[in-house]
């Protein structure tokens, strides 16, 4: 859904069906319907505050900020949801973000289609810690409205299949979308901040086929793809990237 601009003093908004609805639509069984909406405030910077202020920021933000259409692509349509709460009044000081706790850098994950070694995981599963981190040092904790109890975590079904999660569903671009619940963070910065272990595997998805339709144009034993994880409540995400490279070598 995207509200289009045409120097009126009215709102006129443009919606369309993503393409995971219109998948659910065709099936014409009265399982289709519309429980709930979200906005997003993608094409907002809000840099331009930190450089000229509230006052005048806003007013260029609320000028200048070119409006996005509607996009049917559910997995980038809307990046930076925003968020809700019971209470209107309460006041949040600190949104959190997503990042890796086994990697601060969040680096590319090297993995391979095939075992190095017989009845061997290693690069073929892989496992990263995700948790939520603010920039603030003086907090305790963190308002319940914004820490997640849950995290979606996405990536592409014919590249790799999430080993501990819930599998939800597959949208029509084969994305696949899990769900995991969180825990206390080992080491916890504030006393509820919350982290999930997501781990995933190559071997038996990757095949000779998904080489030839997904490698990089430099060199056709890799592909680079990611794995992104949404905070359910916090609209929070990270996207991880991941090397697939196709092993050259048989299994020892």
């Amino acid at each position: 859904m995207g509200f289009l601009n045409h120097a009126t003093n009215n709102i006129i908004i443009d919606a369309v069906l993503t393409e995971r609805g219109r998948e659910l639509l065709s099936r014409n069984d009265g399982s289709f319907n519309v429980a709930a909406f979200a906005f997003g405030d993608d094409e907002v910077d809000y840099s331009i505050i930190k450089k000229y202020g509230l006052t005048i920021g806003k007013e260029k933000i609320e000028k200048n900020t070119p409006v996005f259409e509607a996009n049917p692509n559910e997995n980038i349509s809307i990046k930076h949801p925003l968020i809700s709460f019971p209470n209107p009044l309460t006041r949040i000081l600190e949104i959190p973000t997503l990042v890796r706790d086994d990697d601060a850098n969040n680096s590319t994950i090297q993995m391979f289609d095939t075992r190095s070694l017989e009845n061997s995981s290693a690069d073929i599963v892989q496992t990263v810690v995700v948790k939520n981190s603010i920039n603030s040092t003086g907090i305790s904790i963190l308002d319940d409205n914004i820490t997640d109890s849950r995290f979606l975590v996405k990536m592409h079904g014919s590249l790799l299949k999430m080993q501990n999660g819930t599998f939800i569903d597959t949208d029509l671009n084969n994305v696949d979308t899990y769900e995991i619940s969180t825990d206390i963070a080992s080491n916890p910065a504030w006393d509820n901040q919350i982290s999930a272990s997501i781990s995933f595997y190559s071997i038996g998805v990757v095949s000779s086929s998904s080489f030839e339709e997904f490698s990089t144009i430099s060199d056709v034993n890799k592909i680079n793809t990611s794995i992104q994880v949404i905070g359910e409540s916090s609209g929070a995400n990270i996207v991880i990237p991941v090397t697939i490279t196709k092993r050259t070598t048989n299994v020892a």
